[in-house]
């Protein structure tokens, strides 16, 4: 290298350097609420800017996950529940990943408030509200109601609950707010269902259950007493499906769905067994067990209350629910084989107004009755000739 090139690159070095030390170091975090998704896994929110003193302080809290909420908040909106999750404090931020992921075009209302948890230790860090939420999918609606239960034109005044089928696994918010009940003039029936917003849904999201709220179905209790049964005997009613509920993917309903049907006289007779045929098939074939009722039975409880027994053991085969709930037919993974056999039936049963074997609803007290911690079983004999 010549004398010039080696001076040239001396003072290259020198200069680089130079800049390099004049460089401010890099400011920290601006403190705020963000939405992070990264390239595998789920999405989260992070709360960043957070003083190093007041993280420390939230550590050293070692907050159970039920305290958390009250620091560190997500809900659909103000008012509602918080969203079940996990939080946790790394590299400089505070992190909440939801239980299930958040649903795309749904938005999220946050509010991180350290000083709720650690008092003025969290004072430096002022409270910070935000509103965050994944991009809408660009999907084409598909998913429609498939079903409800009762199925029947007719109900009892007073019926205790409805099932909701869809055709594909729903999103995570409650049907409540997407449900109304009109009368025959097409006006919404003031307060009909359980207000409370719980998450009345089947392991994989595809049926969701309606209770009409049982302080008014049940006389006597306050409820009834001030505003009476949302249904009338002798009227007709529509259930409405609004498309506004959305499914897994976050897309709406595919079309509102709607289901008419009339209310007739009171149930309030308990379930009798006795009352029930059983149609044996033969031996050596594989056609179904068929118990008819003599009114319709409560279409969910009818897949888990009902079972076949033999020789001790209950058998594995296939249940059916047909004309209109009043039919359960059982279908074994095996031939029926000659001999003796039995129906059990759990306690637990009900009808559509809820009146269980041997037990009606109506006489039912809520306060004082001990139902136990596990229902009990009525057994049917029966014979496969």
């Amino acid at each position: 290298m010549t004398r010039s090139a080696l001076r040239a690159a001396v003072l290259a070095s020198v200069l680089a350097c130079a800049a390099a030390c004049s460089r401010a170091p890099a400011p920290p975090s601006a403190p705020g609420i963000r939405l992070t998704t990264p390239p595998s896994g789920p999405a989260f929110i992070e709360v960043v800017g957070v003083p190093s003193d007041t993280l420390a302080s939230l550590e050293r809290a070692r907050l159970a996950p039920d305290r958390w909420p009250a620091v560190f908040r997500v809900a659909v909106d103000a008012q509602g529940p918080p969203v079940l999750g996990k939080y946790v404090i790394e590299d400089g931020t505070v992190k909440f990943t939801p239980l299930f992921p958040f649903d795309p075009g749904r938005r999220y209302e946050v509010r991180f408030d350290a000083s709720a948890a650690i008092g003025d230790e969290g004072a430096r860090a002022q409270p910070m509200v935000a509103t965050v939420g994944l991009p809408a999918r660009e999907i084409v609606p598909s998913t429609v109601v498939s079903g409800i239960y009762p199925s029947g034109d007719v109900i009892p005044e007073n019926q205790l609950r409805m099932y909701i089928a869809f055709s594909a696994p729903m999103g995570m918010r409650s049907g409540v707010d997407f449900i109304t009940l009109q009368d025959e003039k097409g006006t919404d029936v003031p307060g009909p269902f359980l207000p409370l917003d719980y998450e009345f849904w089947n392991r994989d999201r595809t049926r969701f259950t309606v209770f009409f709220d049982p302080g008014r179905v049940k006389k006597g209790i306050l409820p009834n007493r001030q505003m009476g049964r949302a249904l009338k005997a002798g009227h007709s009613y529509t259930l409405v499906v609004s498309t506004e509920w959305r499914d897994a993917n976050g897309a709406p309903l595919k079309s509102t769905f709607t289901h008419t049907f009339r209310v007739g006289p009171a149930d309030t007779r308990p379930l009798d067994p006795a009352e029930w045929r059983i149609a044996a098939p033969k031996a050596g074939e594989r056609g179904p067990l068929v118990v008819t009722f003599p009114e319709p039975l409560d279409h969910g409880l009818l897949f888990r209350a009902l079972a076949v027994r033999s020789g001790g053991q209950v058998l594995d085969g296939d249940i059916a629910i047909e004309d209109h709930e009043t039919r359960w037919a059982f279908t074994p993974r095996e031939a029926w084989r000659a001999g003796g056999y039995d129906l059990l039936a759990l306690s637990i049963l009900e009808d559509r107004a809820g009146n269980e074997i041997g037990r009606a609803f109506e006489v039912d007290n809520f306060e004082t009755v001990d139902k136990g911690p596990e229902p009990k079983t009525v057994t049917l004999p029966f014979r496969i000739q």
